[in-house]
């Protein structure tokens, strides 16, 4: 009874039983920068400057296969780690509240000169200063950025596939 249970476990656990994906390394030297599994989105630059985007449906000899696609390691010129084609604009700033910012420039100008507290000059300095001040540090935060944006294959990144497909045997 017992070496029929075992067998029927085993059998059955063969079905919940998954294969080892394949692997692509982007590495520096030996150390590794990223690594993709099959599944995962990837963002590619090739070398005659067309893109390819989409999932890694398989890594076999040397070869990403982007939604099903082959794109061979020796064309890939850059691996981007965002979106290529998306909107770049991340500021934006309606018109409403740009008419808000306004009116308080000119409140904060009007109170400080009605009060005698500083001169029209100082006061619109100060005003302005005030309104636009952060709209101008959001700006420059939004494209000034100390992220890596792409790894360029050649001098110091390189690619590297992990796959583990056996080779079907050749007949006789």
């Amino acid at each position: 009874m017992n070496r029929l249970l075992l067998f029927s476990f085993l059998l059955l656990s063969a079905f919940y039983s998954h294969a080892q994906t394949g692997y692509l390394f982007v590495k520096k030297g030996a150390s590794k920068k990223r690594t993709y599994v099959e599944g995962s989105t990837i963002y590619l630059r090739l070398k005659d400057e067309s893109f390819r985007y989409g999932l890694i449906t398989r890594l076999m000899n040397d070869t990403i296969y982007v939604s099903g696609s082959p794109v061979p390691i020796s064309s890939v010129s850059d691996v981007l780690l965002r979106n290529p084609t998306k909107d770049k604009s991340r500021f934006h700033i309606d018109g409403k509240q740009l008419l808000l910012i306004t009116g308080g420039v000119a409140l904060v100008t009007t109170g400080l000169t009605l009060s005698k507290q500083a001169s029209f000059k100082k006061a619109i300095t100060a005003g302005t200063v005030i309104g636009y001040g952060p709209l101008a540090l959001g700006y420059l935060r939004s494209k000034i950025t100390f992220r890596r944006k792409k790894f360029s294959m050649g001098k110091k990144f390189r690619l590297q596939v992990l796959d583990f497909y056996i080779p079907k045997q050749r007949a006789f």
